[in-house]
């Protein structure tokens, strides 16, 4: 992601689209924007669109657990229950 908004910095400047001085000041905005020296994107973390898919994801992640649950107790409480009742 770095290096994409380098090289888009880079044709700008190129094309004569940003000044020498305009060309530093983003340069080093976007490598000090960057926290991490491993160059991974760290604002997908805190955009809303990535919280609403942990969210969907923690969402779906809890209806299978309960799904779980569910069958569990029905299997080993209610089922054999179901057997005790007289048979006509």
């Amino acid at each position: 992601m770095l290096a994409q908004e380098l090289e888009k910095l880079a044709r700008l400047h190129e094309s004569g689209a940003l000044t020498d001085e305009e060309f530093a000041r983003a340069k080093d905005a976007a490598l000090n924007q960057k926290g991490d020296p491993s160059g991974a994107d760290n604002r997908d973390s805190a955009s809303l669109g990535s919280a609403a898919n942990r969210y969907v994801t923690f969402q779906i992640g809890m209806s299978i657990v309960g799904l779980i649950v569910f069958v569990l107790v029905f299997v080993l409480f209610f089922l054999p229950r179901f057997n005790s009742f007289p048979q006509p």
